[in-house]
Formats: C-alpha cells, sequence, structure tokens
C-alpha cells in the first residue's frame, strides 16, 4: 500500500514539473502572429493590345489573429518608378523593375497597442513589343531623353528631342568607335539606325505655300526646316575627307572662325548664323571659348497656323502653387475622337494646318505631371492612333481642345544631364577622330529651345551646339618586359576557371 501511494506521489510530482515547463520551440513556433500578410509577393506584366497599354494590378490584403483589431494600415512604395501603391492597398505597375511596398499596420490586442512592419515585393516586367522601326525607336529616345531632362523641372520647360538627335548623329559620325558604341547605348540604336538619319533630315524640310491666282504670288503657310553644320577654329587643320562625309550622310554644311584669336567675331559669326537659321527667335551670344576647336550645331524651325482658327476666352488657371488665376485660353475647333485615358492621365490633341499635332496631356486627380511624363507613358500616347471616332452604336464623337496661350524659353544643361545619369563618359573625356591629329573631347552640350503657342497657329526653334575642345591624353605608360626562367626544381598548380584546383605537384628532374 505505502509503495503505491509513492508511486503515485511521484507521479504528481511529475506531471507538475512538466506542467511548469515553457512550451517547446515547435510549439511556439505555431502560434498564431497578430498580423501579417496573406501574400508577401506578386509578379505583375505590363501589356499592349490594339494600341492600349494595360499595367497589371494586384491589391495586398492583411490577415489578422483571432481578438486583433486593426486600427489603421499605410502603404507605401519605396520605388514609385516600378509600382505605385494606392491608400488601399492597391499595386499598380508602372515600367519593369523591382520594388517593395513598405505596409505598416497598427492594432490592439488585449487592449495593448502596437504597430508591425511589412514587406511586400512586387516584380514588373514589360511584355510590350518595342516599335523596332528607326522612326519607334527615335521616339522612345525621345521621351527617355525629355524624362530625363525635365526630372528636376518645376516651371515651364521645353526641349527639342529632334535637334538633339541630329547633334547625336553627327558626333556619331566624327566620334571613334568608344564614342560610337556610348551614343547607341544611350540612343538605343545601332549603325544602320543612324545611317537613316539623311531620311530624317529631308522630312525635316519642308515649305508649304499657297498661290494667288490672281497675281501668282507664293505666300508661305507652314515651314519646317533644319540645318548641321561644323564650325571649324580657322587656326587648326582638319581631315577634309570627314568634313565631306558630313556633308555628304548629313548634308552638313562647313564654317570657318577664328575662335582662338578673335574670339568674339567667331562667337558673333555663329549667332547671326542661329539668327537667321531661326527666323530671329534665337539671337544670342552662346560665348564659346577661346579653346573650341570645332562644334557641331543643329539647328530646327517650325511654324504652321491651326487648321482653323480659334477663339480666344479668359478663364481659370490653376498654377503649381495651389493659385487660380485667369488665363487667356485658345478654343480649338472639334475633331474627330474623343478624350483618351490610362491610369495616370488623359489626353487629346489640337491639330495645324498641315497635319502637324499638339497632343495635350492632363494628369488625374492624385497625379502629378511628372507621373504622367515618364517615357513609357509618353510612347503609349505618342503611338495612339485611335481615338474612338465611332463608338459601338454607331455614334460620331468629336472633341475640342481648350488650353492657355504660351511662350517658353528654356535651357537644357545636356552635358549634366548627361553626367548624371552615366552617359557618354568617355565622350566627355577623351576620344579619338578622324576630324583631327589632335584627341578630343566634348567640353559642353549647349541646347535652347522657344515655343510661341498663340491663337494664329505654333511657331519655334531649337539650337544644339556639340563643342569640342582639344582633349589631353596622358602619353602611353613605357612597357618594361621580363623573363621567368624556370631553371631548376619547381612546383605547379593546376585550376579551373573557378579556381578549384585540378592538379598540382612539383618538378626536380624533367
Amino acid at each position: 500500500m505505502k509503495k503505491t501511494l509513492c508511486i503515485l506521489l511521484c507521479a504528481v510530482m511529475l506531471s507538475g514539473i512538466f506542467a511548469s515547463l515553457p512550451l517547446s520551440t515547435s510549439a511556439a513556433s505555431k502560434k498564431a502572429k497578430a498580423v501579417s500578410l496573406k501574400k508577401s509577393s506578386a509578379a505583375l506584366k505590363i501589356t499592349k493590345k490594339n494600341g492600349k497599354t494595360k499595367y497589371g494590378t494586384t491589391s495586398i490584403k492583411v490577415k489578422k489573429a483571432k481578438g486583433v483589431k486593426i486600427k489603421k494600415t499605410t502603404f507605401k512604395s519605396l520605388n514609385i518608378k516600378v509600382a505605385k501603391v494606392s491608400k488601399k492597398g492597391k499595386v499598380t505597375a508602372k515600367s519593369r523593375g523591382t520594388a517593395n511596398i513598405s505596409v505598416k499596420v497598427k492594432y490592439t490586442k488585449n487592449k495593448k497597442t502596437a504597430t508591425k512592419n511589412l514587406t511586400f515585393k512586387v516584380k514588373v516586367t514589360d511584355n510590350r513589343k518595342k516599335d523596332p522601326s528607326f522612326r519607334g525607336k527615335l521616339s522612345a529616345f525621345s521621351n527617355k531623353l525629355y524624362t530625363i531632362s525635365a526630372e528636376n523641372q518645376k516651371g515651364n520647360y521645353v526641349m527639342s528631342p529632334a535637334s538633339i538627335y541630329m547633334a547625336m548623329a553627327m558626333l556619331y559620325y566624327v566620334g571613334d568607335d568608344d564614342v560610337k558604341k556610348e551614343i547607341e547605348e544611350l540612343a538605343e540604336m545601332n549603325s544602320n539606325d543612324f545611317s537613316q538619319t539623311g531620311e530624317l533630315y529631308d522630312s525635316l524640310t519642308k515649305e508649304y505655300t499657297t498661290q494667288d491666282w490672281e497675281t501668282g504670288e507664293k505666300k508661305v503657310t507652314g515651314k519646317v526646316s533644319i540645318s548641321n553644320s561644323i564650325w571649324l577654329n580657322d587656326s587648326e587643320k582638319f581631315n577634309l575627307d570627314m568634313v565631306k562625309k558630313l556633308a555628304e550622310t548629313l548634308y552638313c554644311e562647313s564654317k570657318t572662325a577664328p575662335f582662338s584669336t578673335d574670339n568674339q567675331a567667331a562667337n558673333n559669326q555663329l549667332r547671326e548664323f542661329i539668327k537667321e537659321k531661326t527666323n530671329g527667335l534665337i539671337d544670342r551670344d552662346f560665348e564659346l571659348s577661346a579653346d573650341t576647336l570645332a562644334s557641331l550645331v543643329n539647328t530646327l524651325y517650325f511654324k504652321d497656323n491651326w487648321e482653323d482658327s480659334l477663339n480666344t476666352k479668359k478663364m481659370d488657371f490653376t498654377g503649381s502653387d495651389g493659385k487660380t488665376a485667369k488665363r487667356e485660353f485658345l478654343i480649338g475647333e472639334y475633331i474627330k475622337g474623343q478624350v483618351q485615358e490610362n491610369d495616370v492621365c488623359e489626353y487629346f490633341y489640337a491639330r495645324t494646318d498641315h497635319g502637324y499635332k499638339m497632343k495635350l496631356i492632363l494628369p488625374k486627380d492624385g497625379y502629378t505631371l511628372k507621373d504622367a511624363m515618364t517615357a513609357d507613358n509618353l510612347n503609349e500616347i505618342n503611338t495612339q492612333t485611335e481615338f474612338g471616332d465611332v463608338d459601338a452604336n454607331g455614334r460620331e464623337h468629336r472633341t475640342r481642345c481648350l488650353f492657355p496661350k504660351f511662350k517658353i524659353d528654356a535651357d537644357t544643361p545636356l552635358k549634366e544631364i548627361l553626367s548624371k545619369n552615366k552617359y557618354l563618359s568617355k565622350t566627355f573625356e577623351a576620344f579619338n577622330s578622324e576630324l583631327t591629329d589632335k584627341p578630343l573631347l566634348v567640353s559642353d552640350i549647349k541646347h535652347t529651345a522657344v515655343l510661341d503657342v498663340n491663337k494664329d497657329g505654333i511657331e519655334g526653334a531649337a539650337v544644339t551646339i556639340m563643342i569640342m575642345e582639344a582633349a589631353s591624353i596622358a602619353p602611353p605608360e613605357q612597357i618594361v618586359y621580363h623573363d621567368f626562367v624556370l631553371n631548376k626544381g619547381f612546383g605547379f598548380i593546376l585550376t579551373d576557371p573557378e579556381d578549384v584546383v585540378l592538379f598540382e605537384g612539383q618538378i626536380t628532374d624533367p
């Protein structure tokens, strides 16, 4: 009896000891987390069908344990260029890449408040097919160039991608293989694309006229003109074969000017040339230095009237500071089609007399101009061909644009912008050229654009100047040669490319 009682007492004591021990690690790990994500990642796609781009979406869902009450959840994209997220956790793809979405959850449990930080990972792939044609690539380059140039622009801004491309094309022909490679990477083009630049030049040289049947006099009603020129320091010697090549392939004029001996006279000469080519819209001293060896200069001029005369009306316009003021708006004629839209903006166009289009882009509420003017979004808008002239019910749609008249004059510090984005590094340092025996470098790129949009039409001009100076290239180091003579016992190791030893040993008597 005593033995049985002893056994029972021991059992009770052991059960008490085991009950007082902490839970095992595996048991604790099964304990539900207060808050977590139903899924922690997603793969989104950007696709294009029937001329419209579709940006993939997903929603972030938070799950909670029993007894937990969520008070507030906030979402923030850590890479808004790749993916954006709404206040309710809807994630929308924007461009190719990866992005983390920060999820901050404030909750209560057992009357205690706590905060949990979670991370949702997004991978975006762009499955849209790029236009492989030269014009398609040129459009993509133009929009890419605008995006990086306008990144920090807060006020009115204008640039001319066509003018910049032409100057780049001249530099492409003048540069060595390294320069060509850098420009190809920047423009995402190849040598075959650049060989088509002459055709682009032809398309940007047009004059539209009407004839008075009574007097026989012709009147210019619209014009687009472009010019390429190379300006050479008149005290230097140059390879005329390269100058001739530029003339044959890119219709490039050659000019000489005394940059080193009479710098002001050279700048005055350049100023008058640009003023003439831009119909007086650009009249300034670009102050090229006395060290200028050669400069590649492109000018672009455009003028056309609206397809129909526009009316004007004073209307409210809200500026970037949030203040509203009266401005003079242009009221266009109704054009077949209706306003198009995507996630970030709405867009339509006004048309000139000879078919040129001014595409107007309006960010949606909650979005900024920076959101709307990304390269991807601009590419989508620029390739839009259908504007819903007729709907499924057979109804015809017409739309007119009402927008303020404006005049902009802007300079773009292209060298600074390209350097910041790590483009053309060797071009800005030193390169060899068939143009001259001296090594060259692009010391600066000057770009000015002017655009005047009024009730009569559009007039604009641009100039791009690639300034080249002599570069200082250090002479090659003297090479010293040494012989390693294994004329007595030696060891050896034979490895694979990852340094895994395949054989090792020694030779004492070969």
